[in-house]
């Protein structure tokens, strides 16, 4: 379970190993500026780990529910397709919508190129090492594919013979099992990003522990990307015509979200004091 860093003692060394690594979709990538952060879904980082389950899936309704009553207005006529009714008649498929506008969800999101992960692992927090967490696709989907009977999962007929996620990812006893999972809308961004998703069957399990579970030796592992080296990398990135822009990544658009969020958590500490 424990994922090995590689680490470099130069940036050259670290981009001549990136740009080197294969962009076939082989392999899973997915950067993050700050190491300490396990694999933890923007959901969970939310909800407190100590609430009863039942009412942390209550949560995750809601804010499903709520999305769809809201934001389907703003949404063209295949996103609305999978929005339908106060509750989406496939909750699963679903969630990549809220998660690529930006609403907590139990997924996480991956990239097949490698550089891409870079450029997240080094976007925010420059006073903090970063990390790009890996595994082997193919091995990955193997060894989920192996156990979806033990998890009381059946393929079915009727649905091209796939799994449905959701015959037991929102059930209170669910099993704790992890997938990946593509978006079925054509976003922008996830299509120059070449992303992806994995989503867990239960609240509150951090990916990087059940990815860990099912793979072996050398078909995972993460690499550091030191604080010190995080504005070089992105100069180079844009160099190479990898930025915010290029990715579709609404950064300035999060900076203002932060500075709001922020005033408002010093007005209610003011307040807290008077």
């Amino acid at each position: 379970m424990f994922w090995q860093d590689k680490k470099f003692t130069t940036v050259d060394e670290l981009f001549q190993y990136m740009i080197s690594t294969k962009t076939d979709d082989s392999v899973a990538y997915r950067g993050q500026s700050d190491i300490s952060f396990t694999l933890l879904s923007s959901l969970d980082r939310l909800l407190d780990i100590d609430m009863r389950y039942e009412y942390r899936l209550a949560e995750e309704t809601a804010i499903i529910v709520k999305f769809c009553q809201i934001a389907k207005e703003f949404c063209d006529d295949i996103e609305k397709k999978y929005l339908q009714g106060p509750m989406p008649q496939n909750r699963i498929k679903a969630l990549p919508i809220l998660q690529h506008h930006n609403a907590p969800t139990r997924l996480l999101d991956w990239t097949a190129i490698p550089l891409v992960a870079l450029y997240f692992a080094t976007i925010h927090h420059h006073d903090k090492d970063g990390a790009i967490w890996w595994f082997k696709r193919k091995a990955f989907y193997d060894e989920v594919g192996q156990r979806w009977k033990k998890y009381g999962l059946n393929r079915h007929p009727e649905q091209n013979n796939e799994i449905d996620l959701n015959d037991t990812a929102f059930n209170i006893d669910g099993p704790p099992w992890i997938s990946e999972l593509n978006c079925l809308i054509p976003f922008k961004r996830i299509k120059v990003q070449h992303g992806f998703f994995t989503v867990a069957g239960r609240l509150g399990f951090e990916h990087d522990k059940l990815i860990a579970e099912l793979l072996g030796k050398g078909q995972y592992g993460r690499i550091i990307v030191p604080a010190l080296w995080k504005q070089e990398i992105l100069n180079r990135l844009r160099n190479m015509d990898i930025h915010s822009k290029k990715l579709d990544y609404p950064g300035a658009d999060l900076v203002g979200i932060y500075l709001t969020n922020a005033l408002k958590q010093s007005f209610r500490n003011v307040n807290k004091v008077l």
